[in-house]
């Protein structure tokens, strides 16, 4: 998706030029105007840049041939495609409306998200008040469906961001991911491209924050370079077997 006239996006340029610079066949898809350049490809290709909605990567696909297929994307990008499979590698969670007031009369504490958007510093609440201002706040309709969250204390710092390719998870220079989560690979079966953010609780505990399509992860502490010849050779590798 360019700012200018087929140029990538400065988000994504990096990438892009990475990929180009090994060999890797590129082009630029414009969400605005439904154009590719400089051609359709001829073979599945990956998609790598801002968050599609439901309606765009169907778009998407229809001017395309992609990897990944809207269902299988939608099943790593919402909350909802994915918690169930590994909901016990992850904080005990709930999908329910804005409308509905979580339980707090034991001073409990939450988490709160949409099925796809953060809300930043305002995402804990503990009490009625809270939950009313940061539905005021982020604009958050009665009916739109919130991913509660039970609270937990997390290590500083501790949160790492892995992606996975095949059944396969990959961290930045090298990093594995703690056995103890390594089943919830195979939970996750058959998505393809997906990352697996992961952090220590307070007790030093390995657990799944969330997961999200790899398509539309931004690589956090991962290298360009390092990014381009474990996780896009590995994709490479996969797809071309």
């Amino acid at each position: 998706m360019p700012y200018e006239s087929w140029e990538a996006d400065p988000l994504w340029k990096p990438e892009y030029s990475w990929a180009g610079a090994a060999g890797l066949p590129v082009g630029l898809f414009d969400v605005e105007t439904l154009r590719l350049w400089p051609k359709a490809p001829a073979a599945p290709a990956l998609y790598r840049g801002w968050m599609l909605t439901e309606p765009e990567y169907k778009l998407l696909e229809q001017v395309a041939p992609v990897l990944i297929s809207h269902k299988s994307y939608l099943s790593a990008h919402l909350a909802s495609g994915w918690y169930e499979a590994i909901r016990e590698y992850t904080f005990a969670s709930t999908f329910q409306p804005a409308s509905h007031l979580p339980d707090f009369s034991a001073g409990q504490r939450y988490f709160v998200k949409g099925l796809v958007k953060s809300f930043g510093p305002d995402s804990v609440v503990a009490s009625g008040a809270e939950w009313q201002e940061l539905l005021r706040k982020h604009g958050v309709l009665s009916d739109e469906l919130l991913f509660v969250r039970q609270y937990a204390e997390l290590q500083p710092d501790s949160e790492r961001r892995y992606l996975v390719v095949g059944g396969v998870a990959y961290g930045a220079e090298g990093k594995l991911l703690p056995k103890k989560l390594e089943p919830a690979l195979f939970q996750l079966r058959p998505r393809l491209f997906y990352s697996l953010d992961v952090a220590l609780t307070a007790a030093g505990h390995p657990i799944i924050v969330e997961v999200g399509d790899g398509q539309v992860s931004d690589l956090k502490e991962w290298d360009v370079a390092d990014f381009g010849r474990t996780v896009l050779r590995a994709l490479a590798a996969v797809t071309q077997a």
